[in-house]
């Protein structure tokens, strides 16, 4: 008898050992899910698939997260954006004509613009606002509020499929941007990397999708960062209590793209998707005429979902999501905008309270931002254009024979065939 108690007694200490070493994912679960369970329409979509563990530390067995992109509805209801060419102090004026309830009025300095965000009183409709407001003076446009959503000793094979072969290799200096969901800035996995967080519309909660980004980018712990050095500045714009992978729209995008213009990053890592935003393409030519590479990506809607914006837009590398055996992710969306292939599928990445297995062209973006950091023509000569013609130089061609939608150029390395 005593001998069982004792047994007993030791199985329930290693629980509470396991337990406290791996901690807990999120206050409330949050279900796994897969990219390809919404047909696409709506918001951007990260690509990723996340299973919770891994070998280090031990934790118990649990489906991937495997991202796809929700059906979201396009627009936040009821909101304008009027983008007004002039003082702040027209915002009032403009308002009072448009018929508008003002929410926020934001110089957007990128651009040389003033950002209003107005609310329509019903029977008015959101159409007939823009219309009635693109047509005075000192308004450039109006548009809906548009909703977007967050798509060891031995190195990872993940590494030396691009050219990395020791760990030393990992090391990179320079300024790496992201928006995203917030970060978990307690994490382990970032401790002793370069890095600062500022939020732009969102919770200050740290989520998954945030932390597993930034622990790829520059993780220094059991998750290994492709830019690890690098300093890594999170512009949150991604409220994660709206959904599991987190919610945005027009009006905090743009003041987080507008701190990237004045912060002027390396690199700027985009792991969301949605539909066409006239002011976010303003910002997004603004970062490009400033410098700034940036990498986007593609969309998690499956192979009948069209790439999405931003990474369709020509100042960004799209990027789709590849495993280690270069086949490509099942639910990537496909199009002629696609511009590399980055290793996305089946990663170890560190979560709020542990790690997950995650997958999708999210992650594989994250893959290519770090490779950037390692391009001149980022880092140096600060050229986009040239960035995007020496990624299709170093791409190990994937599929049918030169770039393709399926997997554009082929598989990013650090050298030219």
């Amino acid at each position: 008898m005593k001998r069982a108690a004792t047994s007993a007694l030791l199985l329930i200490l290693l629980g509470t050992a396991l337990n406290a070493q791996v901690g807990v994912p999120d206050p409330q679960p949050r279900q796994p899910r897969s990219d390809s369970q919404s047909g696409g329409s709506g918001g951007m979509g990260l690509g990723i698939s996340i299973k919770l563990g891994g070998k280090k530390p031990k934790a118990p067995p649990a489906p991937p997260w495997e991202m796809r992109d929700e059906a979201i509805p396009d627009t936040v209801a009821g909101q304008v954006v009027v983008v007004i060419n002039g003082p702040p102090g027209e915002s009032t004026r403009i308002a009072r004509s448009a018929r508008l309830t003002v929410i926020e009025v934001s110089p957007i300095e990128a651009l040389g613009k003033v950002m209003l965000v107005g609310s329509v009183t019903a029977p008015d409709t959101v159409e007939a606002v823009i219309a009635r407001a693109a047509k005075l003076r000192g308004v450039d446009w109006a548009q809906p509020n548009i909703q977007f959503q967050p798509l060891a000793a031995k190195l990872p094979k993940r590494f030396t499929l691009i050219g990395i072969t020791r760990a030393e290799q990992l090391k990179v200096s320079g300024t790496i941007a992201m928006i995203d969901t917030p970060v978990d800035i307690a994490s382990p996995a970032l401790k002793g990397a370069h890095f600062a967080q500022s939020i732009h519309g969102a919770s200050s909660a740290p989520a998954a999708h945030g932390t597993a980004i930034a622990s790829l980018l520059v993780g220094t712990g059991e998750v290994a960062g492709m830019a690890q050095g690098a300093r890594l500045v999170s512009l949150a714009a991604f409220d994660p209590s709206a959904k599991a992978s987190g919610i945005s729209q027009t009006r905090f995008l743009a003041k987080a793209l507008d701190a990237a213009w004045k912060l002027r990053p390396d690199v700027l890592n985009l792991s969301f998707g949605g539909r066409e935003d006239r002011l976010l393409s303003g910002l997004l030519d603004a970062l490009s005429r400033k410098g700034v590479c940036i990498a986007a990506a593609a969309g998690n809607g499956g192979p009948n979902s069209p790439v999405l914006f931003p990474a369709r837009h020509p100042a960004a590398l799209a990027v789709t999501a590849v495993d280690e055996r270069m086949k490509g992710y099942a639910h990537a969306a496909r199009g002629a905008q696609i511009g590399v292939s980055g290793i996305g599928v089946d990663l170890l990445a560190t979560v709020p309270g542990g790690f997950r297995r995650v997958s999708g062209t999210s992650f594989a973006t994250a893959a290519v931002s770090g490779a950037l950091m390692r391009m001149g023509e980022c880092t140096a000569a600060h050229d986009p254009a040239a960035m995007r013609r020496s990624v299709a130089a170093r791409a190990l061609d994937l599929g049918v024979p030169g770039p393709d939608p399926v997997f554009g150029a082929g598989l990013l390395r650090l050298q030219k065939k």
